[in-house]
């Protein structure tokens, strides 16, 4: 019996699937398996994700867009609040003030280079 295509039959993707479906590398999967955030089934030389795998790695790359460290994304995963993407209200308030403080800084210094005379075609208006 070939086991990796009943594997493939019982509805688990390939890390390759997973990659193209979520747009990741696959060093970024492994680093996510290393840091024990996802835990895939595994063969030799093989793993295979199953959907709510993928449903927990879209979790974490969301978290992981609005700021969140590896270790606050462990504690959100392992005891998810009420709050958006299972935030603690404290948490959500901590994390928009962190990216508050980086947009100001990001605009400080995109105002800098415009003083300077930084002309770039990339240059987008506030």
């Amino acid at each position: 019996m070939n086991t990796s295509s009943s594997i493939a039959d019982a509805g688990f993707l390939t890390i390759r699937e997973v990659c193209d479906e979520l747009g990741v590398t696959l060093r970024t999967l492994r680093f996510y398996e290393a840091q024990g955030l996802i835990a895939p089934k595994r063969e030799p030389r093989r793993r295979f994700y199953y959907t709510t795998d993928v449903e927990r790695l879209r979790a974490i790359m969301r978290l992981k867009s609005v700021g969140l460290s590896l270790r606050e994304i462990r504690e959100v995963l392992q005891s998810p609040a009420d709050g958006p993407y299972g935030l603690t209200a404290n948490l959500c308030e901590e994390v928009f003030k962190r990216l508050s403080v980086q947009r100001a800084e990001a605009e400080a210094g995109l105002a800098l280079l415009a003083d300077a005379g930084c002309r770039c075609s990339t240059r987008t208006s506030p």
